[in-house]
């Protein structure tokens, strides 16, 4: 089940895979610099 993330919020811990074939983690890209999260709902959907 989805558990939604009330606004203001901090984001969990997740890590992710990009297109270059690395994995990312929030947590170093935070202890790096700012972090912005962008949630696009895809193409051809009515979200």
């Amino acid at each position: 089940m989805i558990q939604l993330i009330p606004a203001g919020a901090p984001a969990p811990e997740f890590t992710a895979d990009a297109s270059d074939g690395r994995t990312y983690r929030l947590a170093q890209l935070l202890a790096d610099s700012h972090v912005l999260l962008l949630f696009y709902p895809g193409n051809d959907t009515p979200g």
